[in-house]
């Protein structure tokens, strides 16, 4: 099962996490598994955990001991590899790798109409030196896309050009490399893990400490690990009231594709919340129809 808990504050989220953690798991010499975004979050709540789990009362005297910190790209990623058979050594979509290739079907393409903006960019005395940089942006992006937009490049896939260019020169990227693309992996990652829970090494309990984003690409692996396992997303939200007011449009709304379609976007009455808040508010859209239980 997927259970969301959400703090304003990082103390209130510690709360929740050490009520959940004092209740062991089966395995006893099972290592505990929390996910954190940076690897300060991780000294912090190492040092803030020992402070109460096995503390004696009214004293500071517990430990912090047999937990794992990934992060939570590589704890998805990880999930991902065992599922595909594709090693991240081996992944030849990584931006860094999908470069060279991409220079490839770029150079052999230029001279095609429908590369014609791309062509004008890489015009003039500057040419070689931008050539490298703009490709490699390019093969970022793509690696994002597939993370944060999995639909549309899945629809790329199928032939629609929503993106005119990016989309045709996507495709030509695909066909030259011989591996499933990172959207294609996702999906059917989500399949093989949802029916088969014992695939990866993971314990029954598996939590995501301190979120404030999350891409819709690491939700739906998220979602079919907890179809075997309970996974807690501990995320942190500045406002409860900005909380209910966008849960109360998403319901009503059609799922965001484009920010510009972003019903929610104007509901912070403070233009700091609004501008600080938007990440945690993007967060809430993609878990919108996605969690089972929400803890406050």
């Amino acid at each position: 099962m997927l259970h969301v808990h959400r703090a304003e504050r990082a103390d209130g989220l510690l709360d929740a996490l050490r009520t959940l953690l004092i209740d062991p798991q089966p395995d006893p010499f099972a290592a505990e598994v929390i996910a954190v975004p940076t690897r300060g979050m991780e000294r912090w709540l190492t040092q803030r955990m020992s402070d109460g789990l096995g503390a004696t009362p009214g004293r500071s005297d517990g430990v912090c001991a047999n937990v794992d910190f990934p992060s939570p790209r590589s704890l998805v990623g990880e999930a991902v590899a065992m599922a595909s058979g594709i090693h991240p050594d081996e992944d030849a979509w990584l931006p860094e790798r999908a470069v060279w290739p991409l220079l490839e079907v770029v150079d052999g393409c230029l001279s095609e109409p429908w590369l014609r903006t791309l062509a004008a960019h890489l015009e003039g005395e500057a040419a070689g030196a931008r050539r490298f940089s703009s490709v490699r942006h390019l093969a970022g992006l793509f690696d994002r896309y597939a993370l944060h937009r999995p639909d549309m490049v899945r629809a790329w896939a199928r032939g629609k050009d929503s993106d005119v260019w990016q989309a045709e020169l996507w495709r030509r990227l695909r066909d030259r490399i011989a591996q499933p693309d990172p959207a294609e992996r996702f999906e059917r990652a989500r399949v093989r893990l949802r029916d088969e829970p014992g695939l990866v090494g993971l314990p029954p309990r598996v939590s995501l400490f301190g979120l404030t984003r999350l891409p819709s690409g690491h939700l739906g692996v998220l979602r079919a690990l907890a179809a075997g396992r309970d996974v807690h997303l501990f995320l942190l939200h500045p406002s409860p009231r900005l909380w209910e007011r966008v849960a109360h449009v998403s319901k009503q709304a059609p799922p965001v594709v484009r920010r510009r379609e972003d019903l929610t976007a104007h509901l912070p009455d403070n233009r700091l919340l609004a501008s600080w808040g938007q990440d945690a508010r993007e967060m809430q859209l993609v878990l919108a129809a996605a969690h089972d239980r929400v803890d406050h």
